[in-house]
């Protein structure tokens, strides 16, 4: 099946179905771009993590507390979709990204009418 595909052969509701019923790991490309900074972090990811922790405040105890106390490696936090449809920053970065489109599309056009004429 392609993107071509949708209407006429794969009604959307049956699109909309598969994409609900994904698995949520790393294995679907859908839920990587979902969640592209945290779709790496596993169970296995986290109790490793857990157990990295562990041994740094064990030889941070045993120097006798010297330096700073070892911080928690904590999961990458994904803002969600709707924080990041209405940041503001990237509202004006996608406004700039669409008019630098729109003025290389123009130029083409020129240059193509340019070309035949």
């Amino acid at each position: 099946m392609s993107l071509r595909d949708i209407g006429p052969d794969l009604p959307w509701s049956e699109l909309r179905d598969f994409i609900a019923n994904l698995k949520p790991s790393g294995d679907s490309a859908f839920f990587r771009a979902r969640y592209p900074k945290s779709w790496w972090w596993s169970p296995e990811v986290d109790f490793a993590a857990g157990i990295l922790f562990s041994t740094q405040v064990a030889n941070w105890q045993r120097g006798g507390g010297k330096g700073s106390k070892p911080k928690v490696a904590k999961k990458p936090k994904d803002r969600s979709l709707d924080a990041r449809r209405s940041d503001p920053s990237s509202a004006a970065d996608l406004a700039e990204r669409k008019r630098l489109m729109e003025d290389e599309l123009a130029a083409r056009r020129a240059r193509r009418e340019k070309a035949v004429s």
